[in-house]
């Protein structure tokens, strides 16, 4: 057993990672279920479309705005404590909307606020978790192996969350998926107060935070690899991966289905991710990393043009099952390429900045496809959107001399 960890898992040899992981594997289910609960939730209020995509837009605003200056903050201080205070934050943010909607005093603008205080600590969490798995296994041999590993934590709960968050609503109710997302964050409290490490950081001082954001900036333009990586995770995940708001529109008004189905999609979208994550991290290699990201942009664009035609439901399971696979092997050799590419003293710059696309832009994404599904229906919007993905697969496809 021991030997076969380290030959297909060899990150998990390690002791600090596996205690992040672990923690990570058991948030990540909360977290897929409060997300599940909100997006049926707002849709269940308001019966819109765009409303929903503002409620997305809200939360990943904070990415856009901070994001950049997030970079500098990771490298100043030691990361684990961040994680203890950002964690934390988002403790007490899932345990404030359980109480507000055990009393029935949550409504649409106070989930908007929240949202947004959400989004404002995760402008800080995510390129922090992203940037601390090169130290917690200590250098870059398991990077894509760990990167691999925590995307198949992330897929893993998304098969899970959604699944057993649709069971909850239907059965006892919403708010439950947010008390449950509240004490899953113990778990990642807990691995990261057991970790043995020392607790350094990048940079003794900020003199000049502009300059030192423009030099980071500088440094992605001047290597092709992360520019044109960073290029994609602009499409890419802009305009093609907003499933939070599609699948539960797509779910009650186009398929005509309810809190189960919805469920159910949202877990085969997740299961088809799991299989891509683990597929790239045993599979994966450093000299491959371009040419899974072209793989994985092109599939994604060819099945969300098949979801849009589809009008069964077994038949959108499987195809929410390949798109999956294919987003999952796009994000995570996105990922890899910008780490393998990115110096100890520049790393969470250029992870802030991929926070800031991939997850700042959200914002944007929301309202496009909010928008695009309230006028044109959510069919049309997963075929337009698939339309989109192939034009930065042919961007990307053009500059394959760099791989």
């Amino acid at each position: 057993m021991a030997n076969l960890l380290r030959e297909y898992f060899p990150a998990f040899t390690h002791r600090n990672y596996r205690l992040f992981w672990t923690g990570q594997a058991i948030s990540l289910i909360g977290t897929w279920m409060q997300n599940a609960a909100l997006n049926w939730l707002v849709y269940s209020m308001t019966r819109d479309g765009f409303l929903s995509g503002l409620m997305t837009a809200v939360q990943f605003t904070p990415l856009f705005a901070f994001s950049l200056f997030a970079g500098l903050v990771i490298e100043r201080f030691p990361k684990r404590k961040i994680l203890i205070f950002t964690q934390s934050m988002l403790l007490l943010f899932a345990f404030i909307l359980y109480i507000l909607l055990f009393y029935n005093k949550l409504s649409y603008p106070i989930i908007l606020l929240i949202m947004f205080f959400i989004g404002s600590v995760q402008a800080l969490d995510n390129p922090t978790r992203q940037s601390f798995v090169v130290e917690l296994v200590e250098g870059k041999e398991h990077l894509l192996n760990a990167i691999g590993l925590n995307s198949a934590a992330f897929n893993a709960a998304r098969l899970v969350g959604p699944a057993v968050a649709g069971k909850v609503m239907a059965d006892f109710g919403a708010k439950w998926c947010f008390l449950f997302n509240a004490l899953s964050f113990l778990a990642v409290l807990i691995g990261l107060l057991m970790m043995r490490m020392k607790d350094v950081s990048a940079r003794k001082e900020i003199k000049d935070p502009l300059k030192d954001i423009k030099e980071g900036l500088r440094f992605i333009r001047s290597n092709p690899k992360l520019l044109y990586t960073i290029i994609s995770l602009v499409i890419i995940p802009t305009f093609c991966m907003n499933f939070n708001v599609l699948v539960p529109i797509y779910t009650r008004d186009y398929l005509m289905m309810k809190e189960k189905a919805y469920g159910i999609l949202l877990s085969s979208l997740g299961l088809g991710a799991l299989v891509g994550a683990v597929f790239v991290a045993v599979k994966g290699k450093k000299e491959r990393t371009l040419y899974y990201q072209l793989i994985g942009s092109f599939g994604l664009s060819i099945f969300l043009i098949l979801l849009g035609i589809v009008k069964s439901y077994n038949l959108a399971i499987i195809v929410l099952v390949f798109l999956g696979f294919f987003m999952i092997s796009f994000n995570t050799t996105s990922n890899s390429i910008l780490q393998y590419n990115a110096p100890d003293e520049m790393r969470g710059r250029i992870m802030s900045v991929y926070s800031l696309v991939f997850g700042g832009l959200t914002p944007i994404g929301s309202l496009y496809s909010g928008t695009l599904a309230k006028y044109i229906g959510p069919h049309n919007a997963f075929i337009v959107s698939g339309i989109i993905g192939l034009l930065g697969f042919s961007i990307l496809f053009r500059r394959r001399e760099i791989l």
